[in-house]
């Protein structure tokens, strides 16, 4: 498979590298949009750097990989579906729900596969919440995920300080790691999200998007979800987040923190604990393998545009009800 890499300063593309090193996978390709960190992972790659995205899409290659901001993703992922070619696009896929959409119904028209790497769906600890281990979509009451990651500046310091601007970036924090848990929601309880909560706060002057957000959310079985986010954890190489949450299930009650599990049945019997992996940067890679199975087996991708669509409408309905100081909003659906 011969596969394209655009912008590849974008920070989570160095999480995909050990995918590209499979057997029968070639890089022919890769673009810098920012101008950061091309050459550095050209000769990494061995491979060759392209002067734009619009050299790169004369290229001749099976398989795309779209790291763009946000505010460029849907042009280009309407040039490589109109020519027909499968690709990964990172979450948010667009800048707005409008954008997401007309690129979902344009992929959908046209039967070009696209995946949007919701990592959460491919965790092992996701799977430790599935039907198989007796948490069945209906029976969820409550479900509260906090995600706090790095300061602000990280995204600064790594080339991408197009984030920290809401016209370019369309949101922040909520947005940006929000996103995985509303997805999340919505796939464990196998229903849309249809109202929401939120308030969102920004600290630094010279920023315009959220550093701190908490949303509430309803969805159409009636369950309740809660979602809490921030650019405000001290991160380091070794301890990047505060990642924990807890939720409530008619079989059972779970809490987790750090690297620990902990499931109190209804039964009254004596919880158990289970060490899980919880570095959510492990599972891109897998993402992507599971993207190109699917993709050669002829089935859809785990998580693609229209969870994309639900998630950015979910989202522009959080930040309506946070600039409307928390009043409920109803969420746009798609048709």
């Amino acid at each position: 498979m011969k596969i394209a890499i655009f912008d590849v300063s974008h920070w989570h593309f160095p999480l995909y590298i050990p995918a590209l090193s499979d057997p029968g996978v070639e890089v022919v390709g890769i673009s810098d949009s920012e101008a950061f960190a091309g050459a550095r992972f050209a000769e990494q790659l061995n491979c060759k750097l392209f002067h734009s995205n619009e050299e790169l899409l004369k290229a001749d290659f099976d398989f795309a990989l779209v790291f763009s901001r946000h505010s460029r993703m849907a042009a280009l992922a309407e040039r490589l579906t109109d020519r027909g070619i499968p690709f990964l696009i990172e979450k948010p896929c667009g800048l707005n729900l409008k954008e997401v959409r007309r690129i979902r119904q344009l992929a959908e028209r046209r039967s070009v596969y696209v995946s949007v790497p919701f990592i959460n769906r491919v965790s092992d600890w996701a799977s430790c919440l599935s039907p198989a281990e007796g948490f069945t979509p209906e029976g969820f009451q409550h479900l509260s995920f906090r995600f706090i990651v790095g300061l602000a500046d990280r995204y600064e310091r790594n080339g991408n300080s197009w984030m920290l601007d809401k016209q370019q970036a369309g949101g922040g924090s909520l947005l940006n790691v929000g996103i995985h848990f509303i997805d999340l929601i919505s796939a464990l309880t196998a229903a849309p999200i249809t109202q929401v909560s939120a308030q969102a706060r920004t600290f630094r002057h010279d920023v315009s998007v959220d550093e701190q957000a908490i949303l509430t959310c309803q969805n159409a079985a009636g369950q309740i979800g809660m979602i809490e986010t921030g650019y405000l954890y001290p991160s380091t190489a070794e301890d990047q987040r505060d990642f924990a949450f807890s939720i409530s299930h008619t079989s059972s009650y779970v809490r987790a923190y750090a690297d620990q599990l902990y499931v109190k049945g209804r039964n009254e019997q004596p919880g158990r604990s289970a060490t899980v992996e919880f570095n959510t940067d492990e599972y891109y890679p897998v993402f992507l393998r599971r993207s190109w199975v699917d993709l050669a087996e002829g089935r859809a991708p785990i998580a693609g545009l229209r969870e994309a669509e639900h998630a950015i409408a979910v989202l522009e309905a959080a930040y309506r009800s946070a600039a409307n100081g928390g009043t409920p909003q109803t969420v746009e659906h798609a048709l």
